[in-house]
């Protein structure tokens, strides 16, 4: 076999192998870290830290929040009539019952609240959270971007 086959043969069998073990251990790490997300923002949100939940937000979801609650997103998170009591009810119990991941998309199902995320680098970062499914309609989301 001449050596430029085999090289080429070596290249195709480490990306196929990379890409198989890449497999296996992708689904369940994205998933628990994307758990480990929404656990930790309705953490945040149960100690009233608004500062740390809002750094768990997409900055478009912590922007949209601050404009319709005119008042800085740490805030508005805590203390807003409509969001900080939809927020602490689902924080009251966030335990996670399912996790669905598509690429760089999360869904996160809670015993209270369905929560979605992006990854952003190599963190899960909260889209849209006190979410309301409506049938044959989007989601209500009372923080979203």
């Amino acid at each position: 076999m001449p050596s430029s086959t085999r090289g080429a043969t070596a290249v195709v069998l480490l990306a196929a192998a990379g890409t198989t073990l890449a497999g296996c251990a992708g689904p369940g790490v994205m998933e628990g870290d994307a758990e480990s997300a929404v656990t930790d923002f309705y953490a945040a949100v149960a100690a009233q830290d608004g500062q740390a939940a809002c750094a768990m937000l997409l900055p478009d979801a912590a922007e949209a929040l601050e404009k319709d609650a005119q008042a800085p997103c740490a805030t508005a998170l805590v203390e807003d009539p409509q969001v900080a009591p939809a927020l602490a009810h689902r924080a009251a119990d966030a335990t996670v019952a399912e996790v669905h991941v598509s690429g760089t998309q999360a869904q996160v199902i809670t015993a209270s609240d369905t929560v979605f995320l992006t990854r952003s680098g190599d963190r899960w970062i909260v889209t849209a959270a006190a979410c309301e499914q409506r049938p044959e309609r989007p989601y209500d989301c009372e923080v979203q971007a």
